[in-house]
């Protein structure tokens, strides 16, 4: 049989209990909150590189890290009239982490383009040919180069590809092969992203 006493610290046991979940959820609940309209971009990379800010996120931001980052773009052109795809990312990495708090000096990105990535890397007079367009990914370029990242073309994918070195836009740099580049940033301490 319960006495007065033993139904009270039930009572409040409960209660304590209930403040204590919906705390809980509350908290893991606003992390969680970011939608589409919370998208935005800069602060290195103006628009482009849109993401959402995310402080209380579970895994924590190193803020005090030096990033040494590659991006082997080789898919090829998603749309011919927008940015590829993989160019964004790069400048999604650079914007979300110089929001998170990373020093823009410890955010050290290159780009190795090569295969369908080639394509990105033409002037606009070459794309046009192309396309019948201007090239939607050359202000991108002009903009991660602005940035501090390094952009490398595989010269043996714009060969292949057909583009002559003139068709090249300036503020991508020649390396003999995507290979050479590759390895040569490896060897420099540079982690790859080629998802």
């Amino acid at each position: 049989m319960l006495t007065i006493n033993s139904l009270r610290m039930n009572q409040i046991f409960i209660f304590g209990f209930v403040i204590f979940a919906s705390l809980l959820l509350t908290v893991k609940s606003s992390s969680a909150q970011n939608s589409r309209e919370d998208l935005h971009d800069g602060p290195l990379i103006h628009n482009f590189g849109r993401h959402v800010d995310l402080p209380n996120a579970d895994h924590k931001t190193n803020t005090g890290m030096v990033y040494k980052v590659a991006f082997e773009i080789l898919q090829a052109l998603g749309e011919p009239t927008r940015p590829h795809m993989r160019l964004e990312a790069a400048a999604r990495f650079m914007n979300m982490h110089a929001h998170a708090g990373v020093p823009t000096g410890n955010l050290q990105l290159s780009i190795v383009l090569h295969g369908g990535g080639t394509r990105a890397a033409m002037t606009n007079e070459a794309y046009r040919e192309r396309y019948e367009v201007d090239n939607p990914s050359l202000p991108l370029l002009h903009a991660l180069s602005d940035a501090g990242v390094s952009i490398y073309l595989c010269e043996q994918s714009r060969v292949l590809n057909g583009a002559g070195v003139d068709e090249i836009a300036t503020p991508v740099k020649s390396a003999l092969s995507a290979m050479t580049a590759i390895v040569n940033l490896q060897e420099e301490g540079y982690h790859f992203l080629t998802y």
